[in-house]
């Protein structure tokens, strides 16, 4: 079309109209987007939830066979998924980390015990502050009970400086 015709045509063209029918094809072009949008948004979801149940999956088997800080990103990375997903569940979360930590508990507990009977003292006060820190997050925390701990690996350092002393 030259200028000269499209400046008869455009006489006959109503700016009204066009702008309908921009509006028209605005409003067709928005909803087939959406229609296209909506199972992506649903297949992310899904992806999302399925990541979810796969962590926790690995958080329990963490919490299983693996040590404290295993499990603790296990627990961590689980909230985030399922923060993502939306199905996280604070109380849960709670219940699990105090499992968590009680675990932590007994294992340092038995840690400081094992080392204690093989000598190995620097090993044996590293279980022990793990022990303390770990039930003071739980609330169940002693001094005493801590303080007999510490008296019980001091007792065992003199037992054994002793020993050696009478060797030589």
């Amino acid at each position: 079309m030259s200028c000269y015709q499209l400046g008869k045509f455009s006489k006959y063209l109503n700016i009204p109209a066009v702008l309908l029918l921009v509006l028209l094809l605005a409003t067709l072009a928005i909803s087939q987007d959406e229609t296209k949008q909506s199972p992506s948004v649903n297949i992310r979801q899904e992806m999302l939830k399925r990541e979810a149940t796969d962590a926790f999956r690995r958080l329990k088997r963490a919490m299983e066979k693996d040590g404290f800080y295993s499990g603790r990103v296990a627990l961590n990375i689980w909230r985030s998924t399922a923060q993502d997903a939306g199905t996280f569940d604070q109380s849960q979360y709670d219940e699990i980390k105090t499992k968590l930590y009680e675990k932590s508990v007994n294992d340092s507990l038995h840690c400081f015990e094992v080392f204690l009977l093989e000598e190995d003292f620097y090993n044996a006060n590293f279980c022990l502050q793990t022990w303390r820190m770990h039930s003071k997050e739980l609330g169940t925390y002693d001094q005493a009970e801590y303080e007999a701990f510490k008296e019980q690996l001091e007792d065992a350092r003199a037992a054994k400086a002793s020993r050696r002393a009478k060797d030589k």
